[in-house]
């Protein structure tokens, strides 16, 4: 079975999330030039999805009109706990940002991109393109600073030593957890 280039374009945005891809690999994988592939973006056809370009990078993406479905997942997925390692992601998120998705895994050693969508899902984390980097860079937002009840980034917990991030992140998940079972109680 043979797939058209169009449908591994959305196979391989579809399989990379919201990073996407920067556009000369995509090229290559394809085999188009970069013309070629912005115009094979233009034929995709989707009642909900979009294929853009950022920068240097092609994302998969919804339409505008998904944005109040999208912020009504993410109200009603705030009624849930997040994970451990939805924690520790949002932990390392808070305390080194901006940070990539490499960054992240680097410090805890797995993959976190589940642990990235729902934490971006729940409203509590964005990505922003740098123009410097292929990569999005992760930022806390002001609905995690409400969710929190901080009231800035100042406000997170710190330990006595600051050479200790262990500590930091030790007392941020205490606090977290502290937050979230005062909510579902």
């Amino acid at each position: 079975m043979s797939v058209s280039k169009l449908g591994l374009l959305e196979g391989l945005l579809y399989s990379l999330g919201d990073e996407g891809i920067e556009v000369n690999q995509l090229c290559d994988l394809l085999e188009v030039t970069p013309t070629q592939l912005k115009a094979l973006a233009s034929e995709y056809e989707r009642e909900t999805l979009q294929i853009i370009f950022y920068g240097n990078n092609c994302i998969l993406t919804a339409k505008p009109i998904m944005h109040p479905y999208l912020e009504q997942l993410m109200i009603d997925n705030m009624n849930t706990k997040l994970s451990q390692a939805a924690l520790e992601t949002l932990s390392i998120i808070a305390y080194n940002q901006p940070v990539t998705r490499s960054d992240i895994e680097i410090i805890r050693g797995v993959n976190s991109d589940a642990s990235v969508k729902t934490l971006i899902a729940k409203g509590v984390v964005e990505s922003k393109h740098n123009e410097q980097s292929r990569s999005q860079l992760l930022y806390t937002t002001d609905y995690f600073l409400n969710v929190f009840g901080l009231s800035s980034l100042d406000d997170l917990p710190k330990s006595t030593n600051e050479e200790n991030e262990q500590e930091e992140m030790d007392l941020f998940f205490s606090s977290m957890n502290e937050k979230q079972n005062e909510e579902h109680e």
